[in-house]
């Protein structure tokens, strides 16, 4: 009869810890909690990360994190396969923001299978990386810009990380 309980206490804490598991690793979108914080987080650490460390990492939501280029990544482009491309939904070009505002960038994809393999795509503000973007999203939400003008680039890219020559880009402006 003790021999029962032991076994039954094992399988419903084993059972117990499978759902759980289950749970954590299934989340495909990003807490609003931990998404609030985002911006506060100091990356610095992240910018001499190799990228072949990022493999084992969650690319179910967006890596918010300063993902450093060379200073020449447009000549290291490859061309679009399979006539890929990528439009800029929202904002419209010539699109103008109050100081503080949040800039919501949406976008579409034409034979580019995002999130698929490792595909994903990288916002630049004024050819400086702001992030990439993982996972099936197809918006991201940019935040603390400063006031000014802005040319707001999108590009594809594959699991290696190396981007597709033809992206989409717009103009932006943040009142002061």
């Amino acid at each position: 009869m003790r021999d029962m309980k032991v076994v039954r206490y094992f399988l419903l804490s084993f059972s117990l810890l499978a759902v759980l598991a289950l749970a954590a690793c299934g989340s495909s979108v990003a807490e609003p909690a931990a998404d609030e914080h985002m911006d506060e987080m100091d990356h610095s650490d992240m910018e001499d990360m190799d990228h072949e460390d990022m493999e084992d990492m969650d690319h179910s939501v967006m890596e918010d994190m300063d993902h450093e280029h060379s200073d020449d990544e447009a000549a290291n482009r490859i061309p679009n396969e399979n006539n890929a491309s990528v439009e800029i939904l929202t904002p419209a070009d010539g699109a103008t923001f109050a100081n503080g505002e949040d800039v919501l960038v949406e976008v579409a994809f034409e034979n580019f299978d995002y999130g698929v393999d490792g595909n994903h795509w990288h916002i630049y503000l004024n050819d400086v990386s702001y992030g990439m973007v993982v996972g099936l999203n197809t918006s991201e939400t940019v935040r603390g810009l400063e006031p000014g003008e802005y040319e707001l680039l999108v590009v594809m890219a594959n699991s290696d990380h190396i981007e597709y020559e033809d992206g989409a880009m717009i103009h932006i402006t943040v009142e002061e």
